[in-house]
């Protein structure tokens, strides 16, 4: 009886990226707006020529509705910048890790992998979108996305996705899988 080894070896490249810094920038910008609610909620009578007690109703409505979410959409971006995404690489496939367990994706499952990124709404189509960073896989088999339901797009369910934050991850990523299967890269 055979038993298969359901994690990367240990030669496996890694590539991490981060999530989060846009979390942590809005959020710092909520909990900086808020702040003025909060002196304004502590410090009714100094704040504004209105009565102290509507001044004080207001403040602490604007710092519960915005200080509140800023600092809660602070620690969560930090918590995203904590912990670094993981992808792993090696002769049998690319690993992606979710909750402790890493799921393979093997070659032999991948015809083609395009590294797509990111790009700003056009200028003269309203109708169209921001364009997200992604890895964009071209699957071998039609059960493709039934053994992988963590690519599927909401847009584009036809099409599966690693989504990434950012150019430098594409690069990356589409980096090390050139070193093992250069012949998927398209």
């Amino acid at each position: 009886m055979q038993t298969e080894m359901w994690a990367p070896s240990a030669s496996a490249k890694v590539v991490r990226y981060r999530e989060g810094v846009g979390c942590v920038g809005g959020g710092a910008f909520m909990a900086l707006v808020g702040s003025c609610a909060l002196y304004l909620a502590l410090n009714p009578e100094e704040a504004v020529r209105s009565p102290p007690t509507v001044a004080l109703v207001i403040g602490w409505i604007l710092t519960l509705f915005i200080f509140v979410p800023g600092v809660l959409m602070m620690l969560a971006g930090l918590v995203m910048l904590a912990k670094p995404e993981r992808v792993h690489l090696d002769e049998r496939g690319i690993w992606l890790r979710q909750s402790g367990t890493f799921e393979l994706i093997a070659w032999t499952e991948i015809s083609a992998v395009h590294g797509r990124l990111p790009q700003p709404k056009a200028k003269d189509d309203p109708n169209s979108g921001p364009v997200s960073a992604a890895l964009l896989f071209q699957p071998a088999d039609s059960g493709f996305l039934p053994r992988h339901p963590k690519l599927a797009d909401r847009d584009n369910p036809e099409v599966p996705r690693l989504k990434l934050p950012g150019k430098s991850a594409v690069q990356r990523l589409t980096q090390a899988i050139g070193e093992y299967r250069p012949d998927l890269l398209r």
